[in-house]
């Protein structure tokens, strides 16, 4: 039993220490700015969008096919918000 526990506490051990001595932080190779990745193939057509720091999308339709420009998530006006009472609400679901 005690060497069951000493394999444990020695692997517990090894694995803080090369996180100690390896770890950094990775980065993208294009400097930084892209935030996402995102990926959908489910019908073999292998689509895949990129969003960047500054909101701009780019997408592609093919696994090695050209990259073109879509939205950028910041530019659109917000979603206006109407208060409404609860009242209001069940009278127009009622109907």
């Amino acid at each position: 039993m005690a060497k069951r526990f000493f394999y444990v506490c020695a692997g517990i051990f090894l694995l803080a220490l090369s996180y100690h001595l390896g770890a950094q932080s990775a980065g993208a190779q294009a400097g930084g700015s892209i935030l996402g990745i995102a990926g959908a193939g489910g019908d073999n057509s292998k689509h895949w969008v990129v969003l960047m720091q500054n909101g701009d999308t780019y997408y592609t339709t093919g696994t090695v096919g050209p990259w073109h420009p879509g939205q950028n998530l910041f530019s659109g006006s917000p979603t206006p918000g109407e208060s409404q009472s609860w009242g209001q609400v069940k009278d127009r679901y009622r109907r």
